[in-house]
């Protein structure tokens, strides 16, 4: 037979000094975390902490090539789809695949991914009751295009690889979907904001979050309940066509009960800023909606609300809360409101186990969306248990993730079966601006 990777020389202190030598030549070696239970439970066992640590020391590999390739947790040797051979003892092994830009612009994204997605696989691994084991294989697009697509494909020709997290970046392009549907690999989608994909195709698609087009729902609520508001000025940035029609329709379609809604444009350029303070001084304002995802603009017309001394509600959604707005806006951006997609989880209580292993591991707290990718790694592992026989794992997951529900750190996973998306009632969440910094108010049904 073919020489195996692994194969020890004899005798069980040489296996040892083998494998911990392997550990110890990876490129970011990090410690292990406290291992993590159900959303909002504590740390496993002692016995179950220190078979961890030893499966940690014996079986993480990194497999060098053209592309990143991060293993996570130990893979049976000669596996495919299944795991190890049948009669082996061993438990099944899954791949997840991790499909991230982690060289390019959207790095950080990828990071956050990557770190959850490895806390999870961590965690399922670590349960004493784990039908199956997990493993985790990371894919760099650098975020391109043209290597995106490439990515799918050594993801799919992977047949270990039983569904992929990603891709991170923001817009999800219909030729990836596509590409992914073409391999009959499942993709769930933790960070994408938007899509050019036809709404309902995929059928190996999954989004765990609601768009930025429904955000507005989050600002709506807010300036129903949390702070009522009699005369709403809409602003739709004409920089920003796609994001200013999807938060003016939604105030359109369902101005807050009681409140009469203006309307007035932001051009294009440098030179509209002002017009609009003084709109909303003049015409009575007490809030203002910013209908455009660029943080930059958002921060020069929080300057000139500022200027004109408004100090109604100012409230916008998605990409416009960016550090371009913070840097951009100073001190005038205190008291702005944005509705997202994302969690803080430093602020949930169901995600304080997380966030404590998190820091052990990392020596950093979470990212954004490092919580919500180790949700979706739970999601896929739950679909995944659900399964009749080991063989259908990969083919089956697609349809089993939407007709899943996971109760994960963030908030629970649910989908409407008719449409395939993701419930958004707990999925928009308000963050206020204080001191310069976002801080985490909660869903926005909460606040």
């Amino acid at each position: 037979p073919a020489p195996d990777l692994w194969q020890p020389p004899a005798g069980l202190p040489a296996l040892i000094a083998e494998r911990s030598a392997a550990v110890l030549a990876l490129p970011d070696p990090e410690p292990l975390p406290a291992t993590l239970g159900p959303a909002g439970e504590g740390t496993a066992s002692g016995p179950a902490r220190r078979r961890l640590l030893t499966a940690g020391a014996a079986g993480a590999v990194l497999l060098a090539g053209g592309s990143t390739a991060t293993w996570i947790a130990m893979r049976g040797r000669g596996e495919g789809a299944g795991g190890p051979s049948a009669g082996s003892g061993e438990p099944l092994t899954y791949t997840i695949g991790l499909h991230a830009d982690l060289g390019g612009p959207g790095r950080a994204t990828g990071l956050a991914h990557r770190r959850g997605a490895q806390l999870a696989v961590t965690d399922h691994n670590a349960r004493p009751d784990a039908a199956f084991r997990l493993a985790l294989r990371a894919e760099d697009d650098a975020g391109d295009p043209a290597k995106a697509l490439r990515t799918a494909a050594r993801l799919a020709a992977d047949p270990g690889v039983i569904a992929v997290v990603g891709p991170t970046g923001r817009l999800l392009r219909e030729d990836l979907v596509q590409r992914y549907e073409t391999e009959r690999l499942a993709i769930v989608v933790v960070a994408a904001g938007s899509t050019t994909a036809e709404s309902g195709t995929g059928l190996h698609l999954c989004v765990t979050r609601p768009f930025d087009d429904v955000l507005a729902t989050g600002l709506i609520g807010y300036l129903t309940r949390t702070r009522p508001a009699t005369r709403i000025l809409l602003v739709e940035d004409a920089a920003d066509p796609v994001s200013a029609k999807e938060t003016g329709g939604a105030f359109r379609d369902a101005v807050p009960a009681g409140a009469t809604l203006l309307e007035h444009p932001l051009v294009r350029g440098n030179a509209g800023f002002g017009a609009v303070a003084r709109k909303a001084v003049t015409s009575g304002a007490d809030a203002v909606v910013l209908g455009g995802g660029e943080a930059s603009r958002a921060a020069r017309l929080a300057a000139a609300l500022a200027g004109e001394g408004f100090t109604g509600s100012r409230v916008a959604a998605g990409p416009a809360l960016g550090p371009a707005f913070l840097a951009g806006a100073g001190a005038a951006a205190d008291g702005w409101v944005f509705a997202e997609a994302y969690a803080d989880p430093t602020a949930l209580p169901s995600a304080r186990t997380f966030t404590s292993a998190h820091r052990e591991r990392f020596g950093v707290p979470p990212d954004t969306w490092a919580a919500e990718a180790y949700d979706a790694v739970g999601l896929i592992a739950r679909a995944a248990g659900t399964t009749s026989a080991s063989g259908e794992v990969r083919s089956g997951i697609a349809r089993r993730l939407v007709r899943s529900e996971h109760r994960g750190i963030v908030r629970t996973l649910a989908f409407d079966a008719s449409t395939r998306r993701v419930r958004i009632p707990d999925g928009i969440f308000l963050y206020r601006i204080e001191k310069g910094r976002p801080r985490f108010l909660g869903p926005f049904g909460d606040v």
